[in-house]
């Protein structure tokens, strides 16, 4: 009986998982913005330590631009496209974090088919809401810096 359990068809233990996806963005990101913890389709989540080097003062105190560098990265993970970059943002910083903190982003994209894509990311330490946000993502057919938009620029002013 228990070898029936183990390869039925209702084991989902051994089910695909159909959001499952490859990374495909911040393939070379640096670690210190946070460890991947969930990537699926339309969604991830990223756990952001605060450190010492992320002090803001002797107290402790983190500096915010490292809550939104984690944030955006756990946004640019939800849409996983490599030509995607942050354009702006809305964020309510809800509360102050301290060295030892772990902080959890959670992200998820609104809408998947533009080339301007809203991400709602929240941030969490244990279940305290301490950061609200909405990412704007734009996504390009090709890299930014390929684009050569300062030359075209130059071209048309000189």
């Amino acid at each position: 009986m228990d070898e029936e359990l183990l390869n039925g068809e209702d084991d989902f233990l051994n089910k695909p998982d159909n959001d499952a996806v490859i990374q495909k963005a911040c393939l070379h990101i640096n670690p210190s913005n946070g460890a991947i913890k969930e990537q699926k389709r339309g969604k991830a989540s990223v756990l952001l330590e605060a450190t010492n080097k992320m002090a803001l003062d002797k107290n402790g105190l983190i500096h915010s631009g490292y809550l939104f560098s984690s944030a955006a990265y756990s946004a640019l993970l939800a849409v996983n496209e490599p030509n995607a970059i942050v354009i702006g943002a809305e964020i309510k910083f809800l509360a102050p974090i301290e060295i030892g903190n772990e902080i959890l982003f959670k992200a998820e994209t609104l809408q998947e088919d533009t080339k301007k894509r809203e991400i709602k990311v929240e941030g969490f330490v244990l279940d305290i809401k301490i950061f609200d946000a909405m990412i704007f993502v734009a996504v390009f057919e090709r890299h930014v810096l390929s684009l050569h938009i300062t030359k075209e620029m130059e071209k048309k002013m000189g």
